[in-house]
């Protein structure tokens, strides 16, 4: 994934995953990795970057192959 912000600098961070990353203004920051088990993950912001630092969450959902293919079905099947 690639990390861009706009306004100050802020820290995506998957704790169960240990995996922390600064997202800095003005620069593009190519990150990855590899999820090893299915699951949900949360997601968060892990820099004091503002008033709205406490809704910067959000959910990581690894799925496995056959329900990726599924996933990714239904959603081509909906363009149609």
């Amino acid at each position: 994934m690639i990390l861009r912000a706009h306004d100050v600098i802020h820290s995506f961070f998957i704790p169960t995953m240990r995996f922390k990353q600064d997202a800095v203004p003005g620069l593009a920051i190519h990150m990855h990795f590899t999820p090893i088990q299915t699951g949900e993950y949360e997601i968060l912001c892990a820099e004091l970057c503002g008033l709205g630092h406490y809704k910067m969450h959000g959910m990581l959902k690894v799925l496995s192959r056959e329900e990726f293919d599924k996933w990714l079905a239904a959603r081509e099947a909906d363009k149609q």
